[in-house]
Formats: C-alpha cells, structure tokens, sequence
C-alpha cells in the first residue's frame, strides 16, 4: 500500500483531493476493462490484452501519468493492487470503480450492476476518496431499476464516507442507430436531467452538443446542462475524436463543467505501442498536460 496516499476517506474531503489547485477537475480514466483489451488487437508488440497485458499497461499508465492528473480513476479487478496503489503520485485522489461492466466479448457495454467486491471494507483498504458507477442510460423506462441501484451506489458511498462520482453514457433503444447526432444529444440531456434528482457529490457527462469534427454546439448544450446540476460536473472522452478533444472540454467548461475525467483521448493510441513508458511519455503525458492547463484557464 502506499503509505503517502494515506489520507482519511471522508465524504467532505473527497472532491477537494480530486481538485487541481484551482479547484477544476483534470481526472485520468484507467477503468476501461474489455474495451482496453481490444485496444491491443494488432499491437506492434505482439501482445495480446490478456489480463497480464492490462495490468502492465494501468500500472506504467498510473506512475507515469497521475503526476500530471488531480485525480485517477481504477477498477478493481485490473487495477487495484499494492503496486498500482504505490503508483499513484501522492497528490493525485483516487476514484474506484464499482461498476460491473456486462458486454459481451468485442462488444459495447450494455448494462451494469453494482460489483459486489466493492465493499465499505474495500474502499477504505485502498483509501479511496470516491467511487464512481456507469450507468448505461437508454430510456425513461428504466427509471425505477436506475432509481434503486443508484441508491445502493450512494448508500455505499455514504457507508464508506467517500464522494460519489456517478456516470451516464446514453444508448439508442434497442436495436436501433441514433439517427444523428441531434438525437443523440438531446439523450445525454434528457439522461443528465434524471442523474440529477440522485443525491451523488459529481456527475460525469458525455459532452453534450458534440458532433464529429464540430465543436460549436458544445458550450450552449453545456449551459443546459449546467442549469440542470446542483453538483459539479464533468465530460469524458469516449465517442469524441481525439484532436477534437481539447477544444470540447474548453467549450464543455465555458458552459459550465468543472473539467473531465478521460481516458482514450489521453492514451488509446499508445496501447500496444512499442516503448510504452516513452510513448505515454511523449505522447499522453503532453494531452493530459494541456488538457489540464485548459481547465484551469477557463
């Protein structure tokens, strides 16, 4: 264990540990679990993605990048280990997972459920300051299943005395495509609307008004959503182009968000690259930076 990320895991100090200096959010995203094993599919490397394949790559991503990250996010299966905990620069705050993803192998997730070895013990074994949980959001529908298993992600929170970090990540219905991407949109408002009747502590966002190459939408459908929030917010990076990042997290922030917490716009395209520490050296290291100079700027 690291004896430097020694701090108490109380729900008043949680956010604050996950806050760069300025009081913004420039979080890391290592949880990808199946979609990073796909990730190595072709990798110059030779490897594979087997479970050996995913810790190396969290643990060298972990020591090498959270210097320049407030916060990390971690799952436990792939991720949370005495070496990967001794890892964590010890000015950046730790955000566990506690969402079991299910997806079929090569496949998109499709649901979640609350992992049962995340437990009060647990959280404060690895001396977590939140936890976060994914909610694959489709429908209104859904809203009473939603509404009681975000209870119980907010009543361990509670139980464990750490913030709440809870996601939404919008799904067509069933079998269909989104028809574009004003569609698409207008869910991830609709789903930020609903996540916020739930008392959590933060609230991690798809970017809302994207569309491929566009950034213009983004700042107003951030303002909507802002005006929905009694808590601060977020934007990930799943589903926005990687050069198109930068300018959607400083839109997402003029209308209102706190900063982010994302991965593949930071590391997917080092995974399974030849030289792993120089490459998120050379190549991670310096998004996450600027990244992060962008949201305190704002």
């Amino acid at each position: 264990m690291n004896t430097q990320h020694s701090h108490q895991p109380q729900k008043t100090t949680g956010l604050a540990r996950l806050q760069t200096s300025h009081g913004r959010y420039a979080m890391l995203a290592l949880d990808q679990r199946e979609s990073l094993r796909g990730m190595f599919s072709g990798a110059p490397t030779g490897q594979t993605g087997d479970d050996d394949d995913l810790r190396a790559f969290k643990l060298a991503a972990t020591r090498l990048l959270t210097p320049s990250a407030s916060g990390v996010l971690l799952d436990r299966l792939y991720a949370l280990d005495s070496s990967s905990l001794e890892a964590i620069d010890p000015d950046c705050g730790l955000v566990v997972a506690v969402d079991e993803l299910i997806q079929e192998p090569g496949q998109p997730v499709t649901s979640t459920r609350l992992d049962n070895g995340a437990t009060v013990d647990f959280l404060r074994q690895v001396k977590a300051d939140a936890l976060k949980f994914l909610v694959m959001w489709r429908s209104e529908n859904e809203k009473p299943e939603r509404s009681e298993l975000l209870g119980s992600v907010i009543e361990l929170a509670n139980n464990a005395g750490v913030a709440s970090l809870i996601e939404a990540v919008v799904l067509p219905k069933e079998g269909l495509h989104w028809r574009d991407a004003k569609e698409k949109n207008d869910a991830i408002l609709r789903a930020a609307q609903e996540m916020a009747s739930y008392p959590m502590d933060l609230y991690k966002a798809q970017v809302p008004g994207y569309s491929p190459g566009d950034v213009t939408g983004v700042a107003d459908a951030a303002r909507e959503l802002d005006s929905m929030m009694d808590v601060p917010w977020v934007v990930l990076s799943n589903g926005v182009a990687i050069e198109d990042f930068p300018d959607a997290v400083r839109e997402a922030c003029e209308g209102g968000a706190s900063g982010f917490l994302a991965g593949r716009a930071i590391w997917s395209d080092v995974v399974g690259a030849q030289g792993l520490n120089d490459t998120l050296i050379t190549i991670a290291q310096p998004r996450l930076e600027r990244l992060s100079h962008l949201v305190n700027s704002v």
